[in-house]
């Protein structure tokens, strides 16, 4: 998998190395991020789908500045090809299984409508995270709680003519 170099948006919050390609932690200077992107395509019922899956390699900021420097590595650059073989994992646990232990998850959040998901009303969080290939991490998706069709009021109306019940 293709891991491109991203640089860091300049924006109000972002602190970055005169690259662009580490954001420094505000709270702990010392450390920072570096922002890798891997083009995901996925095809459902023959239709290509393409989306972008950002991953980030944390640690010290003379340590990520001493990999840049050695691997040569630029906006664009393969992560992967240059460094070693690496993927993107996306990791989703519900909040009932969450510990103290579990930091970066986010809650998943419907695009269309803000909401977040859940599961038997138990919320869903997720992370990425940028693993070596051959690593026995794998992906955990959590399918969310859907609407049952029976809820939908002109539906069950549907249904009451159809047996001949109220």
């Amino acid at each position: 998998m293709k891991l491109r170099i991203a640089k860091w948006e300049a924006k109000d919050g972002n602190t970055l190395t005169s690259n662009g390609l580490i954001r420094i932690n505000s709270n702990k200077p010392e450390y920072g991020s570096l922002m890798l992107i891997a083009t995901a395509v996925t095809i459902s019922n023959g239709f290509a789908n393409t989306r972008n899956k950002v991953g980030f390699v944390t640690g010290e900021v003379t340590g990520l500045e001493a990999m840049i420097k050695e691997y040569n590595l630029r906006e664009g650059s393969d992560f992967s090809q240059n460094v070693a073989p690496h993927r993107i994992v996306t990791l989703e646990k519900v909040e009932s299984e969450m510990t103290d232990a579990d930091l970066g998850y986010r809650e998943k959040i419907n695009p269309s409508s803000g909401e977040v998901l859940n599961v038997a009303g138990d919320p869903i969080y997720w992370k990425t995270e940028v693993v070596a290939e051959g690593s026995d991490v794998v992906e955990t998706l959590i399918q969310h709680d859907r609407e049952s069709v029976a809820a939908d009021p002109a539906l069950a109306e549907f249904a009451e003519k159809e047996t001949g019940s109220k």
